[in-house]
C-alpha cells in the first residue's frame, strides 16, 4: 500500500507566499540585516519552513543554525521551534531521531505554555505513528492537535489538521471518514483562500478508491497545477503518484509509468524518501507487467533500499525503544507526581488534624466568650428595658402634663370671660334692683332710659357668657374627637365625589357667615381613580378642615388688598400615584412663614384671632390621615404666595 502522509507536516508557522524562491530570497535578505538574536532565530526557522517543501537537507541546515543560536541566547521558545523544524527535516532519513526531536520540542512547548507549538508537535508525532501503521496513536495525536487549533481559533491550522485526519483514514481504508474530513478541510481552505494542493490529492484518493475515476483524475490534476504554482514538491509527488495509480487501475501502463517517473523525480529532488518509495513501487509493478525486466529489477532494487532505509528492523526497533523510553519517562513522572500528591495529602491530613484541634479550641473559647457576652447582654437588656419603661413613663407624664397645661390654658380664657361677664351682670342686676326700689317709692325716682341701657348690657353679657361657654365646649369636643381617631370602619369610597362634596360644604358654610365673600373653585379630578378604602366621616372632616383653612387664608389676603386686583382661588386635584392616591389642596392666600409651618400640626397652635379657632383642627386632621389611614399629610407654603396641602393615602 502506498504511503500518503507527510505533505501537510510542515509547521503551521511557515510563510507560504508564492513563488517559493521569492519568499526564501526575502527571508535571506532580512537575515542579512541587523536583527535581534530572537528575531534571527524565528527568521532561520521560517527559511527552513520554505526549504522543507523543496530540499529537506537544506531545511535541516537552517534548522540547526536556529537551534544553535536559540540555545546560545537561552531562547526557550525559539529552541522548541528549531527542534520541530529539525525533526521535520530528518524524519525521512532518521525516523527515531525525528521522534526524539519532536518529543523534546513538545516538552518545551508545555513548559513555556505555547499551545501553537504544542499542536505543531502533536501533529508531527502523529505523522510518525501513522507511518508505522499505529492507527490509534496516530489519530489520537491528530485529534489533540485539532482540538488545540480550534481552541486557539487558528482556522489555517484547523485546515491542516482536518486534512491530515482525512489522509490517515484514507490510509486505513475508512473512506467515508476520509471523505468527510477532506471535504471539511477543502471548504474551510476555500473560504480562507489558502492553498488546497495537499487536500486535492486526498480527495482524489478517496474518489479513486470509491470508483469515481473521472472525479479523481480532476482532483489529481488540480493538485498538480496548484503544487507547481507554489513549488510544493511533496504534494506534487503525491498527486503524480495518485494519478499514476489511477492509470494503473485502468490498465494504461504507459501513462502510469510516465506519471510515476515524474513523482519519483519530484520526491528525489525534495529528499522525500517515502515519495520515492511510493513511485518506485508503482514502477516495479508496471514494468513487471509490461517489461522490460531490467527496468522492473532496477525499480524493485530502489524500492527495497527505500523500505530498508525507512522501515528497517533496526529503525523500527529504535523507534519502539524511544517510544518505550518516553512511556517510561511519562510513567516515572506520573509516579513522582503521585508520590508528591501523596506526601501533600499526608501533610494536608496532619495539617487538617492540627487545624481541627486548633479550631476546636477556638470554638470552645469562642463559646465561653459568647456565653459571657450573652450574660452581659441579657443584663444590659434588662437594664435597658427598665430604663425604657421609666423613660416611657416620664414621657407619658410629661405629655400628660403638657396636655393638661394646654387644656387648662385653653379653657382658662373662656372661663375668665364667663367669670368677668357674670360679675358685671351681677352689678347690673343690682342696679336694676335699685331702680325697682325707686319705682315703688323706696328710693329716688326711676329712670326708664337707664333701666333699658342696663338691660341691654345684661343681655350682651349673657351672650358673651354663652359664646365663651360654647368655645369651652368646642375645646372639649375636639379633645374627645382626638381620642376617637381611627375607630371608624373603612369602606371603599369614591374619593372624587367625597372631595367635591367636602369642598362645596366648606364653601357654603363660609358663605352662610360671610355672604359677600366669593372665591374661584378649581377642580381637577382623576377620572381613572379607583375606589379607596377609607373612613368617609373622618376623611370628610379632614377635607372640610383643610378647605376651611384655605378659604380663611384667601379671605384674609382679600381683606389686606382691598381694591387691588386680587382674585381668591382654592384649587383641588386628585391623582393616582405608585402605591396609592394623592389629593392636593392649594390656595393663593396669605401663606405662612417657616416658623409657623413647623408648628401647624401641634395641638392648640392657631394663627386665628382669639375665639375663632381652637388649634385642634390640623392636629386632628394629621392624626386621622397618619394614624387612622396610614397616609401622610404634608404642607408647602410661601408668605404672600399661598399654601398647598398634600394628602397621600395608600390604595
Amino acid at each position: 500500500m502506498l504511503l500518503l502522509l507527510g505533505v501537510a507536516a510542515a509547521p503551521a508557522r511557515a510563510l507560504p507566499p508564492p513563488p517559493q524562491s521569492r519568499a526564501i530570497d526575502s527571508l535571506r535578505y532580512l537575515l542579512s540585516l541587523p536583527q535581534t538574536d530572537y528575531d534571527r532565530v524565528i527568521l532561520l526557522c521560517q527559511v527552513s519552513d520554505q526549504l522543507w517543501t523543496q530540499r529537506t537537507d537544506s531545511a535541516a541546515v537552517y534548522a540547526i543554525k536556529a537551534l544553535t543560536l536559540a540555545r546560545r541566547v537561552n531562547y526557550r521558545n525559539g529552541e522548541g521551534e528549531a527542534l520541530n523544524r529539525l525533526g521535520a527535516a530528518l524524519r525521512e532519513s532518521n525516523l527515531a531521531r525525528a521522534l526524539e526531536l519532536f518529543q523534546q520540542s513538545l516538552r518545551i512547548a508545555k513548559a513555556t505554555r505555547d499551545p501553537a507549538l504544542e499542536a505543531q508537535n502533536l501533529r508531527s508525532i502523529g505523522i510518525i505513528y501513522v507511518y508505522l501503521r499505529d492507527k490509534q496513536q496516530g489519530l489520537d495525536y491528530y485529534f489533540r492537535a485539532l482540538k488545540i487549533g480550534q481552541k486557539l481559533g487558528d482556522q489555517r491550522r484547523v485546515v491542516i489538521e482536518l486534512s491530515n485526519i482525512g489522509l490517515a483514514y484514507d490510509l486505513f481504508n475508512e473512506l467515508d471518514s476520509a471523505q468527510i474530513y477532506q471535504e471539511r478541510a477543502h471548504a474551510l481552505a476555500r473560504r480562507l483562500r489558502t492553498p488546497t494542493n495537499y487536500i486535492l490529492y486526498g480527495l482524489g484518493n478517496v474518489a479513486r478508491k470509491q470508483g469515481r475515476l473521472a472525479e479523481a483524475r480532476d482532483f489529481y490534476r488540480q493538485s498538480i497545477a496548484e503544487s507547481k504554482k507554489v513549488q510544493h514538491l511533496r504534494s506534487l509527488n503525491f498527486a503524480y503518484v495518485g494519478l499514476a495509480t489511477l492509470y494503473q487501475q485502468q490498465g494504461q501502463a504507459d501513462s502510469s509509468i510516465y506519471y510515476a517517473r515524474l513523482g519519483a523525480q519530484a520526491a528525489q529532488t525534495n529528499g522525500f524518501l517515502r515519495g520515492v518509495l511510493n513511485a518506485s513501487t508503482l514502477l516495479t509493478q508496471d514494468f513487471k507487467k509490461r517489461g522490460p525486466a531490467d527496468s522492473a529489477l532496477k525499480y524493485q532494487s530502489l524500492m527495497l533500499v527505500m523500505k530498508d532505509t525507512l522501515f528497517g528492523q533496526e529503525k523500527v526497533m529504535s523507534v519502539q525503544r524511544l517510544n518505550y523510553r518516553e512511556q517510561q519517562r511519562a510513567q516515572a513522572a506520573a509516579a513522582s507526581q503521585a508520590a508528591l500528591k501523596s506526601r501533600y495529602r499526608t501533610y494536608g491530613l496532619v495539617a487538617g488534624v492540627v487545624g481541627l484541634v486548633a479550631l476546636a479550641l477556638l470554638l470552645w473559647r469562642h463559646a465561653r466568650q459568647q456565653q459571657r457576652a450573652k450574660e452581659a447582654l441579657e443584663q444590659s437588656l434588662a437594664e435597658l428595658k427598665t430604663a425604657q419603661e421609666q423613660l416611657v413613663q416620664r414621657e407619658k407624664m410629661a405629655f400628660l402634663g403638657e396636655l393638661t397645661a394646654g387644656i387648662a390654658h385653653e379653657l382658662q380664657n373662656p372661663l375668665n370671660f364667663v367669670k368677668n361677664f357674670a360679675e358685671v351682670s351681677t352689678e347690673l342686676v343690682d342696679e336694676i334692683t335699685g331702680e325697682h326700689h325707686a319705682a315703688t317709692g323706696q328710693g329716688p325716682s326711676r329712670n326708664a332710659g337707664l333701666e333699658q341701657e342696663i338691660l341691654a348690657g345684661l343681655k350682651q353679657n349673657l351672650q358673651k357668657i354663652s359664646q365663651h361657654g360654647q368655645r369651652a365646649t368646642s375645646i372639649i369636643k375636639g379633645m374627645l374627637e382626638h381620642s376617637r381617631t381611627g375607630t371608624g370602619q373603612r369602606e371603599l369610597t369614591n374619593l372624587n365625589a367625597l372631595v367635591d362634596e367636602s369642598l362645596r360644604l366648606a364653601y357654603q358654610g363660609l358663605r352662610t357667615k360671610e355672604r359677600d365673600f366669593t372665591a374661584q373653585l378649581t377642580t381637577s379630578f382623576d377620572a381613572s381613580l379607583a375606589d379607596v378604602p377609607v373612613v368617609p366621616q373622618d376623611l370628610s372632616r379632614v377635607l372640610i378642615n383643610l378647605f376651611t383653612n384655605a378659604f380663611h387664608a384667601v379671605q384674609q389676603r382679600q381683606r389686606q388688598h382691598l381694591g387691588a386686583a386680587y382674585a381668591p382661588e382654592v384649587a383641588v386635584t386628585t391623582q393616582a400615584v405608585p402605591g396609592g392616591v394623592e389629593i392636593r389642596i392649594r390656595d393663593n392666600g396669605t401663606g405662612m412663614s417657616e416658623k409657623v409651618r413647623s408648628k401647624i400640626f401641634q395641638p392648640f397652635f392657631t394663627t386665628k384671632p382669639v375665639g375663632e379657632g381652637t388649634g385642634l383642627g390640623l392636629s386632628l386632621s394629621h392624626d386621622i390621615v397618619t394614624t387612622g389611614h396610614g397616609g401622610t399629610l404634608a404642607v408647602e407654603s410661601q408668605e404672600d404666595q399661598g399654601t398647598e396641602f398634600i394628602l397621600a393615602l395608600p390604595a
